[in-house]
């Protein structure tokens, strides 16, 4: 009954939430980003005349009804400092179609960031965090492993992840900030553009200035993330492993099958897609052109050099 189901979305109306569900059927998760996953199943629903009613639940039902679920555990978290790779190696993995990625999924945020006051008694945000995951993991088309690919904010949410997946694999990207920088004048993340998220989610503090300059609120978020990396890093745990950009995408495939027991470098589907663009598969990947008046943001670039020395 509950097979193919997924929890995509919390809904809050006077202090009680909801959970919204939709039904895959045979489909696979495969967009780039979990949201064009949804738009794509809702379209296809509405299209075949199903698309009318809203399918939801409580969250004390969700936790119950996971118990029922053949699902698989995580194989490893991915963390990212946007613009670094992460889609790109989340896409190489969908390619193969054994492997399940959720690609920063709204609704996970949604639990890490929201106030414990609106769980039901008795559900700690940990339990609904991996019941839902649970249903995002279901076994189902021959995949096999389960990804979660993280939204770039959450390195700051290391910590309390580390707690609850105390034996699962944690992996690293990074980037050096100009190139991210430029990257995001060109299309800017939401996560790039001062006040878009809330302050849960945000750490660094929004001032006048950012609003005259994007790219100085870049910076600044950029050098939030790499001093969380830092911290990582230096905390040592063995089942944390580091890659950066500039060590080629060529080479990150290998170094992600080493790290976390996967086998994409010998995957045709993979490797195939490793030379596409991230966001638009249908386009070959071409690196930006850097251009010579473009800011360095000095107090971004000496951080992000302190964690290069440590990787």
């Amino acid at each position: 009954m509950l097979s193919n189901w997924i929890p995509y979305k919390l809904e809050v109306v006077d202090q009680e939430v909801s959970v919204l569900w939709l039904d895959l059927e045979d489909r696979f998760i495969a967009e780039p980003f979990f949201d064009e996953t949804i738009l794509d199943n809702k379209i296809y629903a509405k299209n075949k005349g199903r698309g009318r009613l809203v399918s939801q639940s409580d969250i004390r039902s969700l936790c119950e009804w996971a118990a029922r679920i053949d699902s698989s555990t995580v194989t490893a978290f991915i963390f990212h400092v946007s613009r670094c790779g992460s889609t790109l190696l989340s896409q190489c993995l969908v390619a193969d179609q054994k492997y399940v990625v959720i690609p920063e999924a709204p609704l996970l945020d949604d639990i890490l960031h929201m106030d414990e006051v609106l769980l039901p008694e008795g559900i700690s945000k940990e339990r609904f965090f991996k019941a839902t995951l649970t249903f995002l993991g279901q076994k189902r088309l021959g995949q096999e492993q389960l990804f979660i690919k993280l939204d770039s904010w959450h390195i700051h949410k290391y910590n309390l992840l580390r707690r609850w997946f105390s034996d699962t694999p944690f992996y690293f990207l990074s980037r050096e900030p100009k190139a991210i920088i430029q990257s995001h004048e060109k299309r800017r993340g939401i996560h790039m553009i001062p006040g878009y998220l809330s302050e849960m989610a945000n750490s660094v503090q929004v001032a006048e200035r950012h609003y005259r300059d994007f790219s100085q609120f870049t910076a600044d978020v950029l050098r939030s993330f790499y001093k969380g990396l830092i911290n990582i890093r230096l905390q040592d745990n063995h089942l944390d492993h580091f890659y950066d950009y500039a060590w080629g995408m060529m080479g990150l495939l290998a170094d992600f099958d080493a790290h976390v027991g996967t086998q994409l470098s010998t995957s045709e589907a993979a490797v195939t897609r490793l030379n596409k663009h991230s966001k638009y598969p249908d386009q070959v990947f071409a690196e930006l052109q850097e251009e010579e008046d473009s800011a360095l943001y000095e107090h971004c670039l000496s951080v992000y050099s302190q964690y290069e020395e440590l990787i």
